[in-house]
């Protein structure tokens, strides 16, 4: 398990990576971006959005955000990925392999459209492979 360890993590790094991701998520599920097409595919009224608790969304989506990105950085130094282009393709894969396939299997075994799917999968594809840039570059 020599992979799993703090040492050699840049913490700015880490910071920026997840600022970045988290901005990402702000605009993927805004208006401006698959908002509407998302929550019609979801299924999501705005009576469950009067409902909802924005505060257990957006505490949970922070944490696993940010302990996502600090994973990332733990397995690219464990790895030995040391560039832009490494941390890119890391992260994509994961995103693309690991929350996409999680992604496939909860909303299908949930009956959700396969597009809300693939709107999720390409986030969490797009916000990892662009943290991995960031941590690359750090």
């Amino acid at each position: 398990m020599d992979w799993f360890t703090f040492d050699g993590i840049d913490w700015i790094g880490v910071l920026v990576a997840f600022v970045v991701s988290f901005a990402i998520g702000w605009w993927w599920y805004s208006p401006a971006g698959f908002w509407k097409v998302w929550r019609d595919k979801a299924g999501v009224t705005d009576d469950l959005m009067k409902d909802a608790n924005m505060g257990a969304a957006f505490g949970g989506t922070i944490a696993f955000n940010i302990l996502g990105v600090i994973l990332l950085a733990m397995l690219m130094n464990g790895l030995g990925v040391e560039d832009w282009t490494g941390g890119l393709l890391l992260g994509a894969l994961i995103g693309l392999v690991f929350r996409g396939g999680a992604h496939a299997i909860h909303n299908g075994f949930a009956v959700r459209s396969p597009a809300v799917t693939a709107i999720d999968t390409a986030h969490d594809t797009v916000a990892l492979a662009v943290a991995g840039v960031i941590l690359g570059l750090f």
